[in-house]
Formats: structure tokens, C-alpha cells, sequence
């Protein structure tokens, strides 16, 4: 069937409208929502998988992570094999888990958690402020002086557990108390019925982690049971309403130990009453098997030296990041010993940035406080670093063009043609010059330029051999050290690489090329962007590849994101760790169980709104002194 014109028209029309809107719904799906001025209630201290949050006037569900804020009416839901620790500011402590969902709102005298389905741990803070009702379905449970557990199933019955101190559950205008180790159940068209449970869980401790190096973690299981009963029967698995038990033995004792891998467990005890003949439950332990992940100090690295002529350096200290921690413990001695401890700094991100220290030696580590009860903290050896004092700027080293390289007109058409220095905090401008001989008699191009990269304008230049350098200067007008002239190329193409001689002996192929292709000496514009994306081409038979990507400051490179893949690209979607500058990346091809190439890139973050802007045009009026945190939200 032939198409005429009107109907081509529509037929475009219509591909763009569903072209746009699908990006623009993609875009509503994975947009972090920005929580602006509301006030901050609470933290993720540690999620398993997916759960979101919906804020009070919202109607999309964001996904949370490790750390994120809690906002105030907030409503919290988690998803199948999924749960959470969630800590409020008066030290209140909500533990969900899977298939669960409540609302927060800690406004008035009396703060208040609308629980909707699923089950949750709530353990009171020590404050005097934590004192909170939890709402479901007309009935009122007053969190005291006690640690409760409850569950819900839908719009059925209702379960509340005192595993610590007392509550009180209100129903129908009645009141009734439930202390230590009682068990109410409110089953719809009855009344509140109150029992005390004869099992009493032991070991583990509720929200118990174990971590493994290796793939399973043995566990030990122990139990008290009241006089008159002596059968146990014990059920562990992964669902906490025990639809699919993973264990369900008889024991004669009251110990079992179970081999389990990593995941999140719930486990519970029923014992038989020699008189009625009936079983009866427990209450319902939950612990947590995980990887132990070492804790690693990543910038700077051991034995570090920075340089300075007028302001001492920033100094920006990074580390890895654990699932299971909540928070850090940074600490800065000018002893190896750390008998005089200069700085202690709390976090709960894994970066921090120090502007003040002064010419010397120091030492530094950190201290990974665990999220879960009775986990021990981890902590790292120390790292060294040296801060000199000098009296002249160092001369810059220009990284691109490279010494003796090529740029071809191709690069240059397609804007990769990119001149690249390593720049320094304390200068404000550099000096660029080129020119066709190496004493720089005549110079084709002198150019200032605030930033430590400039594209020329390479029409004005013909092919043919050149040579450039760059010298800095300081606020003051003091002039640095010129750079070590460096000899570059313009050519029409690159001529072709000799191939090397066969040996005679082969004892490996070598591995299909591997080819960087975005972003590679370029300017990104991050503008109105949710995330920065890599990729590159290589052949198959591929393990796996292991991304690195670092910050270029001075003659500084920081690593500021580590990850490992599979497929042929990456995304960052926490652009927090970003600034405007120089990057660099690198990325190590795994074959056979064995690093086999490894490339490296070049690129430049620019952003629009900051292009006009100068140092000069900043001003920090308070504070004097400025210490910056890393944060994931």
C-alpha cells in the first residue's frame, strides 16, 4: 500500500509523539526525586533489593538506597526479598521486611507509623522524644518502653509481639497491656487475645549479621523453653510468613547449627505442650549472612606527597564503601602511633576533604561503624602522607598532545583534538603558547585561559610539525615555571603501524583489540544529564571488566569510582561524585581468569552555567573553613 504525503506527515507525527513520550516517561521512572526543604526524620541505614519511598505530595515511587534521607509523611515499601533498617533522629529503629509498607508522620504530640501490611521491628530510641504510636486499621499500638514486632497480612489479622519491655495495644475504646515476651492477636470480628509464648529465642540476636569469606556461614541456633515442654520443631527461611522453609527439623535439644549462603533469614521455633498436645510457635528471629567486605583506603595513596608554595592543598581522602556499615570514623594523627590525634570526623559517606593541613607528615584511617547489633566495627590500618612547603610553582606537565604524538584532521573534525595540562589549585591562569620551532621565537598561538584544557581553533594552523608549553601564574601575578616544551603533529591521517615480527613460538593468540570508544578526549557536557555514560568495543571471550575512574587535580589522580562489568558499558548514576574538571579512565580486560589489556581515556566535565564564572567571582563569607563530605542519595 502506497503512502501519499498527508498520510506520511501523520504517520511521522505520530512515530515523534510516541518517541517523546516514551523518553519523557523513562525519564519520570528513573529521576531522583529532588526532597528540597522538608525536614529530614530518618536514614537507610542498610536496604536488601528494592525499596522505594513516596513522598507526601508525590505520586511516583522513588527508589532508596544505603543512606538515603527519610523525609517527614513519607510512605515506605518493600518488595519481595527485600528489607530494611531504617533509624530516625530520636534513635528509633524500624526494621521492614519484605512485602511491607508504612507511612511516617512524626508531626504533633503524639509522632505516629500508619503500618498498612507486612511485618516490621520497631525498637525504641533511648531519647525521651521517642515515644511512637503505631496506627492500623482503627486499633492503636502505643511502642512505651518496649521492643515490638507485628505482622500483617493484607486487611486480615493483626499480630503484635513484645520482645522487650511493655506496649499497649488499643481496640474497640479498649486498652489492653502486653509486656515481655507476650503475644497479641487481634483476628477480625474478635476480640484482642493475649498469651505468653513458651519459646524464647536465644542466639541469634534479632537483626544478627554474619559475614563469610568463603560461600556459606555456620550458624548456631539456641532456644529457652518454658517447664512442661520438650519437643522443638525448627523452621528457617526466607520468607517471614514461612511460605517456603528452607529447614524444618525435629531437635531433642535446644541447639541446632544450619550451613546457609548469603541472604536475609528468618527463622522460629514451635514447641509441643505435653498437656493440651498442641504446638506452639515462637516468635519470628530474622539475621542477615553476608560477603565480608574488606575495608580499603583508596586516595591517597600510602606514602603521598603533596606540594604548595602559598595555600596548603586540599587534600581529598577517599575510601571504600560497605553495605553493612551506616556510618565512618575518619581520624588524622601527625603520629604513627596516633597518640596525638589531630582530627576525628563522623561520616556517612566514604570521602571527606581537608584544606588546612600544614607542612608535615601525617597518618590517617578509618573506622566502618557496623548497622547491626552485636557486629563488631572494622578498621584500617593507616596510610601515610607528606605536605611540603615550596617556594616556586611547579612547571606544568602537558598530558595531551603527548610528546612526539599526531593529530590527525579527522580528530580535529570531530573536536577530540584537546590540549591537556596537569593544573594547580593555587594558579588562576595559564599561558598557552605554539609554535613552529622549539626555542619559540614566533609563536602561532598565545593564549590565557583559567581552565588547565583549551581547543584552538586548528583551522589557522596548516599541517606540519609544532611545539607548545604552558607556564601558570598565581593571584598574586607571580609567574610559575614553564613546562617542558612538548612536539606534536598535524597530519592528514595517521600512516599505519608496523606490524611486529611473527615469533617462531607462540604460546598465547593475542586477545581481540580493545577500543575505548566514549568518552575519549572530549568535553561532556553534563547539563541536564542523570548520568555519565562509558562504553567501548572488544571481541568475545571476555570474563570481565574492571572500571576505574579518576579525578585529575594538579598532579593529583583520585579514584573516585570503582566497578566491575560484564557487558560493553557503564553508567554512574551518582553524579554527586562529580565536579567540573579533568578525568581520566581506565578499564582492564579479564580473559581466562587473567588481566589481558588494559585502555586508558581522557575527558573534560564542563558545565553551561559555570562557564562564565571566575574564582575571583566566589566568595565564602562563612565558614572560614570548609570540610566536604561524600554522600550517596
Amino acid at each position: 500500500m502506497k503512502l501519499d504525503k498527508r498520510d506520511l506527515r501523520i504517520l511521522t507525527l505520530l512515530i515523534i509523539i510516541a518517541v517523546v513520550f516514551t523518553g519523557l516517561f523513562y525519564y519520570d521512572l528513573n529521576k531522583k526525586i529532588d526532597i528540597g526543604d522538608r525536614e529530614v526524620i530518618g536514614t537507610i541505614h542498610f536496604k536488601n533489593n528494592i525499596v522505594q519511598r513516596k513522598l507526601e505530595d508525590q505520586v511516583v515511587w522513588e527508589r532508596l538506597e544505603n543512606n538515603s534521607p527519610l523525609t517527614n509523611k513519607d510512605t515506605i515499601r518493600s518488595e519481595a526479598f527485600s528489607d530494611a533498617l531504617i533509624r530516625l533522629n530520636d534513635g528509633t529503629e524500624i526494621n521492614i521486611d519484605e512485602n511491607s509498607m508504612f507511612n511516617l508522620d512524626l508531626t504533633g504530640e503524639k509522632p505516629s507509623l500508619e503500618f498498612s501490611q507486612g511485618s516490621l521491628q520497631v525498637k525504641r530510641g533511648s531519647s525521651k522524644e521517642s515515644n511512637i504510636v503505631i496506627k492500623s486499621q482503627g486499633s492503636e499500638i502505643d511502642v512505651t518502653s518496649g521492643d515490638v514486632k507485628i505482622e500483617k497480612e493484607g486487611q486480615k489479622d493483626l499480630s503484635l509481639f513484645v520482645e522487650k519491655g511493655s506496649s499497649k495495644l488499643k481496640h474497640n475504646g479498649k486498652e489492653v497491656d502486653v509486656e515481655s515476651g507476650r503475644k497479641a492477636e487481634l483476628i477480625e470480628g474478635s476480640e484482642v487475645t493475649v498469651k505468653k509464648i513458651p519459646v524464647r529465642l536465644v542466639l541469634p540476636i534479632s537483626q544478627k549479621l554474619f559475614l563469610i569469606e568463603g560461600t556459606d556461614a555456620d550458624v548456631g541456633f539456641e532456644w529457652k523453653l518454658d517447664p512442661g515442654f520438650s519437643e522443638s520443631l525448627i523452621e528457617v527461611s526466607r520468607s517471614p510468613q514461612f511460605k517456603l522453609p528452607l529447614i524444618e527439623s525435629k531437635v531433642s535439644k535446644n541447639k541446632f547449627t544450619a550451613s546457609l549462603k548469603e541472604g536475609t533469614y528468618y527463622w522460629r521455633v514451635k514447641t509441643k505442650d505435653t498437656k493440651t498436645n498442641k504446638w506452639e510457635s515462637s516468635d519470628t528471629g530474622k539475621f542477615f549472612v553476608a560477603k565480608d567486605e574488606p575495608l580499603r583506603l583508596d586516595s591517597p595513596s600510602n606514602a603521598a606527597e603533596y606540594r604548595f608554595v602559598a595555600n596548603p592543598p586540599m587534600v581529598g581522602f577517599s575510601w571504600s564503601k560497605l553495605n553493612t556499615s551506616r556510618s565512618y570514623k575518619f581520624e588524622i594523627s601527625d603520629s604513627s602511633q596516633f597518640s596525638n590525634i589531630i582530627k576525628t570526623l563522623e561520616t556517612e559517606g566514604n570521602t571527606i576533604s581537608l584544606d588546612d593541613l600544614k607542612e608535615g607528615t601525617y597518618h590517617w584511617r578509618v573506622t566502618a561503624r557496623s548497622s547491626f547489633p552485636g557486629s563488631p566495627d572494622k578498621k584500617t590500618s593507616s596510610h601515610s602522607l607528606v605536605i611540603k612547603k615550596d617556594d616556586t610553582y611547579p612547571a606544568p606537565i602537558i598530558i595531551r598532545p603527548a610528546n612526539g604524538s599526531e593529530i590527525t584532521l579527522d580528530e580535529i573534525q570531530k573536536g577530540q583534538a584537546i590540549m591537556i595540562w596537569e593544573g594547580n589549585p593555587e594558579l588562576i591562569k595559564y599561558k598557552l603558547e605554539i609554535a613552529k620551532d622549539a626555542k619559540f621565537a614566533a609563536t602561532n598561538l598565545s593564549k590565557e585561559t583559567p581552565g588547565n584544557f583549551f581547543q584552538p581553533n586548528w583551522k589557522e594552523f596548516t599541517p606540519g610539525t609544532y611545539y607548545t608549553r604552558v607556564r601558570g601564574f598565581s593571584s598574586d601575578g607571580k609567574e610559575g615555571t614553564s613546562s617542558v616544551a612538548s612536539k606534536f603533529s598535524i597530519v592528514e591521517k595517521k600512516a599505519p603501524e608496523e606490524e611486529p615480527k611473527k615469533e617462531e613460538k607462540v604460546d598465547k593468540p593475542k586477545p581481540p583489540p580493545l577500543e575505548l570508544i566514549s568518552p575519549v578526549n572530549n568535553i561532556v557536557e553534563m547539563k541536564g544529564k542523570n548520568s555519565l555514560d562509558f562504553s567501548w568495543k572488544a571481541g568475545p571471550g571476555s570474563d570481565k571488566y574492571e572500571f576505574v575512574l579518576y579525578q585529575i587535580e594538579g598532579s593529583r589522580r583520585t579514584a573516585i569510582y570503582r566497578a566491575q562489568t560484564k557487558s560493553l558499558n557503564l553508567s554512574i548514576r551518582d553524579l554527586t561524585i562529580l565536579d567540573e574538571g579533568t578525568f581520566s579512565w581506565e578499564l582492564l580486560e579479564h580473559r581466562d581468569g587473567n588481566p589481558a589489556q588494559s585502555r586508558k581515556g581522557n575527558f573534560i566535565i564542563a558545565l553551561d552555567q559555570l562557564k562564565t564564572l571566575k574564582p575571583n567571582d566566589i566568595e565564602f563569607i562563612s565558614p572560614k573553613r570548609l570540610y566536604k563530605e561524600g554522600k550517596h542519595k
